[in-house]
Formats: C-alpha cells, structure tokens, sequence
C-alpha cells in the first residue's frame, strides 16, 4: 500500500502528452494488428454471406420460374374444359392443345385434365424413355384402362401404341384430391407417378361450371423433380465442397446437388429421402444441425444466415423458406466452408501487422516533440486560469498568432470569458436587486417551507393575507404558529400532497381578520427538496364581485322564466337556442325543451309566409334590431296566429352575427278586433252613401223644375207618343 502511495497524484500536460502518445500508438498498432485478422474474417464472412445469399436468390428465382408454369398452363386448360374447347370425357377432340403446351414447357412430365363424373382421364404424356409426346386416356369407352397413342407434329392422335392394365379413376389420384379439397390451386406431397413410375410433385386446379358452384372436374400438371432441377443444382458455381439442397417442411431432401438417388426403396415401398439419412456428409451434417437448432424444420419461417462446425471446420449456412402462394412450401439451403475463402486473408492480414510496427517507432519520436509544442501555450492559460479562480478577474494572456487553430481559439475564448465573467458578476448584481424589488412590491405573502411545516424564509407584510393575527412572522415559526388549528393542518395536507405528486396545489380559506371575513387563495409548488413554496392572495373582493354576479344571474333567469312575454335566443341557421315558458304557451308546447327539440327550421315550420323570415333576417343585418315586426305563424297543433317581435343581432368583437335575442307578443286578438273595426267602417261608410243618395232625390223632387215636368208628362197620351 506504501509504495503506491509514493506514485504521484498527477504529472505535467507535457508528460502526460508523451505517456499518452506512446500509449496509444502502441494500443493502436496492436489494436490494429488484431482488428486486421478480423476484419479478414469479417471480410470472409460478408462474402461467403453474399455469396450464400446470392445463391439461395438465384435458387428461389429458378423455382418461382420452375413451379409457376404448371399453374399457368392448368388456367388455360380449365379455361378450356369450362368452354368445352376439350373433350375430357369423350376423348374425341383437344389434345393438340396440349401438345403445344408441352413442347413450349419441357420441364413438364405430363399435363391432363379428370372428370368428376365418372373419373375420365385426358392428357399429353412425356415419354420418360426417348421424351415424344404421347396421348393418354381413360373413359367408359376403354373401360376406364388408359391408352396411348402416338401423336404427329401437329399433335393430333395418329396410332395406337398401348393400354394400361389397371383401371384409372382420377377421382381417386392424389392431385384430384389435393385440389378438390383446396377449391383452389394447390400441390402434392412428392409421390411415384402412375405411369413413369418417377418421383413427381402435381400442380392441380378445379374447374368449375359458369355458375361456379359445381365441380367438373380438376386439371393438372406433372414436374418431375429430380431431372431438371437437380442440373440446374449442380451448374451452380458453390466452391470445391459446397452444397446446394431443397428440402421440404418434413426434412424430405427434395433436390440437391449431388448424384445421390433421392427415393429410398424398400421392397415395394418407396420413400423420399430425408435430408439427414443423406449419404453426403455435409448434406447430412447441416441437415441435422437444423433440425437441432430449430426443434425440426417446419419452425424456419425467415431467411438465416447461421455457422457451425463439422470435424472442425467452421460452414457457412443460409437456409431460405421458399414459398409459391399454391401449397409450396420447402426451405432452400445453401453450405460453404470457410476453408475456401480464409488463406488469401491470413496473407494479407501478415502484411499489416508488419506495416504497422514500421510505422510505430516513427511514430512515437514524432509524438515526443509535438508535446513539448502544445503544451508551452496551453501552461500560460493554465497559470491565469489559476489566477481568475482566485478572484482576479482582470485576466488577459496574450494573443500572438500560433501555428495551432485551436491554440489561437483557446487564447481568444480565455480573454473572451474573462471580459464577459467580469460583466456577468456586475450583470448578476443588478438582477439580484432588481428581482428583490419586485419581489418586495408583489401584495401576497410568499412563505419557503418545509415539509414538516417550519418556515425558512418570508416575503411580505405583516398585515399581507394569510397572517391572521397580524403578528410578525419570523423565519423558525411553524405552521401551527402562524394560523388556527383546522387550517394549520388544512395546509399541511396541501404541503405533503405537493411533495407526495410533485404537482401545483390550490384551495382556499376563510379566516377572521380584525373581525372581519377573508376569503384567501392558497397555492403551493415543490421548490426542492423536503421544501415548497407558498403563496397566499386576498380573493375576498373577488369572492364578493362572484356573489354579486350569482345573484344578479338568479334575478336574470327568474325575469326570464316569469315574464309574461316571450324571451327567445336563436341562431341565424334558424334554430332557437334558448326560450322561455312564456314563449313555448304562445306557440303551443308543453315546455320550453319541447320547442327547442321539435322546431328545427323557424323558417319552414312556424313563418307562415317563409319570405317574412327573410326579411326579418336583413332588416337585422342592415340595422341590428328590429321594432313591432308582425307576421303569421303556425302554432304546435297546426292552427295560425298572428305574433309582433321585437329583436336585436348579438354580434361578436369582429362583428360577426352570434345569435338573435328578442321579445314574442301573441297579437292575435288585437288583429282580430282591428279586423272588425274595419268591417264596421266600411258598413259606416255603405250606410252614410245611402242616406246621401236619399236626400238628393228628395231635394230633386222638391223642386219647381222637376214638378212642372211631372206635371207636362201626366198631359201626354202615351199611345199617340210612341205611334
């Protein structure tokens, strides 16, 4: 422990310049060394993980191609079956058709259509001996035996060449099944074909009536498997001891890319070959590590980049899951060593390790003089550092141009915060004093506290609010001391509420001061710590301005229920927004919350005339109130009377219309008896007109002219007269 103690504490810049330089071109060198052998195997990793992912990309384009014909080609024969281009029951027409589907896929062992009536057969078979072309069947003509025949160029049926000993019934065949089942496109299990007696895997597709609804029949084509994929397999460029394989969800090895027979006889039985019964070894050992690392092979469902070891050696996997939307569903899987990639690497890596040492011992003697450069400037700074902390604030060092940009900065920085240190104190004086006077001029009682209740500062006037007995109060006085029981433990609550939630506090208090009431406002905020802030305000006057208001309100709502006229609030879309009881009786309703509910429309449903609404609304546009306004209008049950309104347009601070307000008087009776004044003047008026006529013939017979003319008449003999 002594002779630790005897190290020192702390060395000069310089020094420590060096020590540091020299520790850390030498961890560096090393660090490089090492990173070099890694970066080496980082490097083989990155390209066997290329090259594996390019692999399994191209395998899985080349099986997307490989499996999507079948599917495309059983479309166009359901097509076919469906329009009846093809006889599939009968046999007597379409097999050119498909003669010319099999020349263009020649990755297809057989393409043919079933029957669901009675399990006809009828397609083009690809001869697994020479590769021609032949047309197979089966109907109740052969006695459901399938027969072959030749076919030309043109693909029509030419001789017969022979017949199958055991009945067919498609309905019975796996592919049927598969689709049948699905309702849609769908894939086998691998199995033994019928008639090549080869491992296939079907593409299948039932065909339905127009309608849809009912099944005649399903069509479908064979892909032998380990013919045509397999060359592609086997052309791909994997290294001298790569491997290449296709395996299902069961680990059945479906393709690879190897000669080894993928079937497994025994006897007459006849299995695929599982992946881990593989006679290759490294098939067979990253069968098996798959199958260990993810329990079996059906829970792979994203793409994996993996390694493990066999004898040794590190592999390189990926493992890709390969699906077609139809059924397909294996796992492509690809297996490099690393052995292939790694002696180039180790070459490299040599090299660079030895650059490295050159390059260390320049280096270090560089680092020694580079230190004593720096450090010459940056112990002045130092030294006048030391001298400001002390409290020396006229501090400068000097600004002579260095060769080092950050040297130069640091000497400008240093006389820069020296000059505004020395303004910040005398800015941070001022402030001090300036925000203790505002805090002095502000009319609440502000208490610092803690939360046991002990005041640690005060702000305020004996006489501010929450100090009822208007005694002084000191900082060391408690909660207790200052305020009544009941709200000297009221507060404490609120106190340990704000430090418990961390949240701003509020509630008020009614206390006695100089016998008179006040009502205070307390608020409370966490400052720190165990502390809290507290801030009492005098809200008396404005608990009084709230009663005021209160009770002018109940004033307002008790004119407003109990007026004999109609009061109404409504919106200018012509909806009422308020109205009272008054107003509802005029019109027939129940309640006020009647009217409001079922008149949606004051246009439609209580003007009689719509076009007076509208007149009403801009006679309250243009002058903002309206004055003995009379117009018809509907009541609840139907009946019309005759209202006069008095209104005004409440507008907001930009002008725009808030709502109408006025006052409804039902003038129906005053209508009706200035209805019957008039009808009584105008039988005045008929009545003065005849006593005038009658005076005038009266003063028209009266006269001496009209009796010397009567008299002249009554002389006259009428006969004489008119012969």
């Amino acid at each position: 422990m002594s002779r630790y103690s005897r190290l020192p504490t702390s060395l000069p810049l310089r020094i420590l310049l060096i020590l540091l330089g020299i520790g850390q071109i030498v961890g560096t060198v090393s660090l490089v060394g090492y990173l070099s052998f890694r970066n080496g195997q980082k490097a083989v990793n990155d390209l066997a993980g290329q090259l594996r992912h390019e692999l399994t990309v191209r395998i899985q384009q080349e099986l997307e191609s490989y499996f999507a014909t079948p599917h495309e080609i059983n479309r166009l024969n359901a097509n076919a079956f469906t329009q009846g281009l093809m006889d599939v029951t009968g046999a007597a027409y379409g097999e050119s058709q498909l003669y010319q589907q099999m020349k263009i896929a020649d990755t297809l062992a057989l393409v043919y259509c079933g029957s669901a009536q009675r399990g006809e057969f009828f397609g083009i078979l690809r001869s697994p001996t020479d590769g021609s072309l032949e047309l197979t069947y089966s109907n109740q003509s052969t006695n459901f035996l399938r027969q072959f025949y030749s076919l030309d160029v043109q693909g029509q049926r030419t001789f017969f060449l022979r017949e199958a000993d055991a009945r067919y019934d498609s309905r019975q065949r796996p592919w049927y099944k598969a689709a049948a089942a699905a309702q849609k496109p769908a894939w086998t299990d691998v199995y033994i074909a019928f008639t090549t007696r080869l491992p296939n895997i079907t593409a299948s597709l039932p065909v339905y009536d127009r309608s849809g609804r009912n099944l005649l029949g399903v069509c479908a084509a064979d892909v032998v498997l380990p013919e045509e994929f397999r060359t592609f397999l086997q052309q791909l460029e994997i290294g001298e001891s790569g491997q290449a394989f296709v395996v299902d969800r069961k680990g059945n090895l479906i393709s690879n890319s190897t000669n080894e027979p993928l079937m497994v006889e025994n006897g007459d039985d006849v299995r695929p070959l599982l992946a881990i019964e593989s006679e290759d070894v490294l098939v067979q050992k990253t069968a098996n590590f798959l199958a260990d690392r993810f329990d079996g092979f059906g829970q792979i469902e994203r793409s994996q980049q993996l390694t493990f070891d066999v004898k040794g050696d590190t592999q390189f996997l990926e493992v890709l899951p390969f699906q077609d939307g139809f059924g397909l569903d294996w796992l492509i899987v690809v297996v490099v060593p690393e052995s292939e990639f790694m002696s180039q690497i180790n070459t490299n890596t040599r090299n660079t390790v030895l650059l490295c040492l050159a390059a260390l011992a320049a280096a270090m003697a560089i680092s020694v003089l580079t230190a004593r450069w720096i450090t010459r400037p940056i112990l002045e700074t130092a030294k006048a550092s030391n001298r400001l902390a002390t409290g020396d604030l006229d501090q400068q060092v000097d600004p002579s141009p260095n060769p080092i940009t950050e040297i130069n900065t640091l000497a400008t920085s240093f006389n820069t915060m020296s000059a505004q240190l020395k303004g910040s104190f005398e800015a941070l004086r001022q402030s001090e004093a300036t925000n203790r006077a505002i805090v002095d001029t502000i009319p609440d009682l502000m208490i610092l506290a803690k939360g046991n209740g002990i005041y640690l500062d005060i702000i305020g006037a004996d006489d501010a609010p929450g100090n009822p007995t208007l005694q002084p109060l000191l900082p060391g006085q408690t909660v207790q001391d200052s305020l009544p029981p009941d709200l000297a433990q009221k507060r404490l609550y609120y106190m340990q509420q704000a430090l418990k939630t961390g949240q701003l506090q509020v509630y008020e208090q009614h206390l006695q001061v100089n016998g008179q009431s006040q009502d205070e406002e307390v608020r409370i905020l966490v400052m720190g710590d165990d502390e809290v802030l507290i801030m009492v305000r005098n809200i008396t006057a404005r608990k009084r301005a709230e009663a005021a208001l209160r009770i002018a309100e109940e004033n307002y709502r008790s004119i407003f229920e109990n007026a004999l006229e109609g009061i109404f609030q409504s919106s200018p879309d012509g909806r009422f927004i308020n109205v009272n009881p008054a107003l509802a009786q005029i019109y027939g309703y129940d309640s006020p919350e009647e009217m409001i509910q079922k008149i949606e429309n004051i246009s439609e449903q209580l003007y009689v005339d719509p076009a007076q609404r509208q007149q009403f609304k801009v006679l309250l546009k243009t002058q903002d109130a309206v004055q003995d306004f009379e117009y018809r209008c509907f009541c609840k049950d139907g009946s019309i009377i005759w209202t006069q309104i008095d209104a005004r347009a409440v507008r907001d601070d930009e002008g725009n219309v808030l709502f109408y307000e006025g006052i409804v008087q039902d003038i129906s009776e005053r209508k009706q008896r200035e209805a019957e004044l008039r009808k009584q003047l105008e039988e005045l008026k008929i009545e003065i007109d005849q006593q005038k006529r009658e005076h005038e013939v009266a003063t028209l017979t009266s006269s001496s002219y009209f009796q010397e003319v009567q008299q002249e008449i009554e002389t006259v003999n009428l006969d004489e007269f008119w012969s």
